[in-house]
């Protein structure tokens, strides 16, 4: 009976509840912690104490950060590191080179993931590839003609895809943009205007093409 009073004694500090001494880390309250409620048995009011001393520790180690004190596990881990770095740095100078190494390779692949990215997002850039692949189609050899057009269908696609429509879909919309701009094009075979200026300067061909790779790019810049 006396020695039960003694354990409920509300006048111990939490360290002499928890049997350790002041100042100790952490993990050696929470060791300390689960022996106590182990030892505790059924008795349910030295558990409730056991645990409300684990809480008023906790808590006080949490206020001790905040106000700026660094905590001996703080500290030892710090000079854990400082060690193993030290160590690395004199000791294994193959490990040190190694590891800058790795911290290279990974800076340079961000900064050449940055630059090799294309980017389509403004409108401007839109328009001036849409104008240069106009371009090439004109002065370019008829048989380059497809080869444009289907890269430009690719573009439409990828565009589409990356502004959240599923593949099927955004190729969907691509081969029909193609095709009405081949079928306009087809139209203007019969076009006696068309005719002459196709006799002059540009191909039948490629007058057939320049609807479709404009009807094209026209859904790459709104699309």
């Amino acid at each position: 009976m006396d020695s039960n009073k003694s354990k409920n004694n509300p006048e111990k500090t939490p360290y002499e509840i928890l049997g350790i001494n002041e100042g100790a880390d952490f993990e050696d309250i929470q060791k300390a912690r689960d022996i106590k409620v182990k030892e505790a048995g059924e008795d349910l009011l030295l558990k409730a104490r056991i645990e409300s001393s684990f809480d008023q520790l906790l808590m006080g180690s949490l206020k001790a950060r905040q106000s700026g004190n660094v905590s001996f596990e703080a500290e030892s881990a710090s000079k854990k590191e400082k060690q193993i770095n030290k160590l690395i740095n004199n000791g294994l100078p193959l490990l040190s080179k190694i590891k800058n190494l790795n911290n290279n390779v990974k800076k340079s692949n961000n900064s050449l993931s940055s630059i090799a990215t294309p980017s389509f997002d403004n409108l401007s850039i839109k328009f001036s590839i849409g104008l240069l692949f106009l371009i090439l189609l004109l002065i370019s050899p008829d048989s380059y003609n497809r080869l444009l057009l289907s890269i430009s269908t690719l573009i439409l696609t990828y565009i589409q895809i990356k502004s959240g429509k599923r593949f099927i879909s955004s190729l969907g919309w691509s081969v029909t943009f193609l095709s009405i701009g081949l079928i306009f094009g087809g139209l203007f075979e019969n076009n006696s205007f068309i005719q002459e200026i196709s006799n002059n300067s540009l191909s039948i061909k490629k007058i057939q093409s320049i609807p479709a790779m404009i009807i094209l790019w026209l859904g790459v810049l709104f699309l």
